[in-house]
């Protein structure tokens, strides 16, 4: 059986140094947040990282992404996210620092959510606190169960692979998985996959929800929850989130950059931190290159910090704002 991998980063040269932080919103975000137990090597080599409490209809949302200066999330030539981060040939521990932000948002969330895809492009990959220091504060100082939640999504489960190294642990490593996909996605799951399930719903709406029972965060590391949702090929995203609330899941981070795009249209995503690696890729892989967004109906930001590592990389952390109408008169100026 598969086993997980874990390391420790060496912390000498690591410290994000903020320049830049919005004091006001960081203590709305502090005000808003019941625990405000920050992990110590957040404090450390970042800045007070904690987070308000979940809305009571779904989790509370982040993402993690990082972009080339001129904003692509990949090359053509290698599509694989991580190597914008580490082929910034002049700040390569910039691009340790980046891998250790995300674990940060894996170390305070209870789920992450994986597309189906990404296990397809990367067969050696989970989503666990790959850095030592920060599974045990997660652990010890947050309370946490050793791992996050894995969350594997998909629209009908074909492109499931469950032969992938994150179905296949060996059960001591105490990860769990789940999948949350639509009622084809369930038929094609009971008659393709050879992984022991158990199937919830398939929920129409929140009613449904409300009167089920469940039991799929037990500690029963052999057995994959299935969350079926929506309707024949299409889950109901708003309603798999609502799910996940009512099985305890308050803080999830999404790395699915679809999925990100997904939720950021339904005004779901809360926060999303953005890390630029300062190089030019090219190219129109974008987020959001296929679903864009309306001049007059897209999410505003707030900037809550801006950090740098050496000179070639610049840390943000987003809050993201859904609704807001009010413009600037530009009428007296000549575009």
């Amino acid at each position: 059986m598969n086993k997980l991998t874990f390391f420790t980063m060496p912390k000498d040269n690591l410290k994000v140094r903020m320049i830049e932080e919005n004091t006001a919103l960081m203590a709305e975000i502090r005000a808003a947040a019941s625990d405000k137990t920050v992990l110590p090597d957040a404090h450390d080599y970042y800045n007070d990282v904690l987070f308000p409490d979940a809305p009571v209809d779904r989790p509370y949302t982040m993402a993690s992404i990082v972009l080339s200066s001129d904003g692509k999330m990949a090359f053509a030539d290698n599509p694989k996210g991580p190597v914008i981060a580490k082929n910034n040939y002049l700040d390569p521990d910039g691009a340790l620092c980046d891998f250790w932000v995300l674990n940060m948002l894996r170390a305070y969330s209870d789920g992450v959510i994986i597309g189906a895809r990404t296990l397809q492009a990367e067969d050696g990959i989970t989503s666990h606190v790959y850095e030592e220091s920060l599974n045990r504060q997660r652990f010890e100082v947050l309370g946490k169960t050793w791992h996050p939640t894995n969350i594997v999504v998909s629209f009908d489960g074909t492109d499931i692979p469950f032969d992938h190294f994150a179905f296949n642990l060996d059960p001591a490593e105490r990860l769990k998985m789940m999948i949350g996909t639509s009622p084809a996605g369930e038929d094609w799951i009971r008659e393709h996959s050879p992984k022991k399930h158990v199937f919830y719903g398939p929920f129409k709406d929140r009613a449904e929800v409300d009167a089920a029972v469940f039991s799929s965060l037990q500690r029963d590391y052999d057995e994959i929850p299935v969350i079926v949702t929506g309707e024949g090929m299409m889950p109901d995203t708003a309603l798999f989130l609502y799910v996940l609330r009512r099985m305890g899941i308050e803080k999830l981070t999404v790395e699915s950059p679809s999925y990100t795009n997904a939720l950021m249209h339904m005004g779901m995503l809360d926060e999303w931190f953005v890390n630029y690696s300062m190089l030019c890729a090219g190219g129109s892989t974008t987020p959001g290159y296929n679903a864009p967004f309306a001049a007059d109906e897209h999410p505003s930001i707030k900037l809550v910090s801006v950090g740098i590592h050496g000179e070639s990389f610049l840390y943000t952390r987003q809050k993201l704002y859904y609704g807001v109408t009010e413009k600037t008169d530009l009428s007296g100026y000549h575009y």
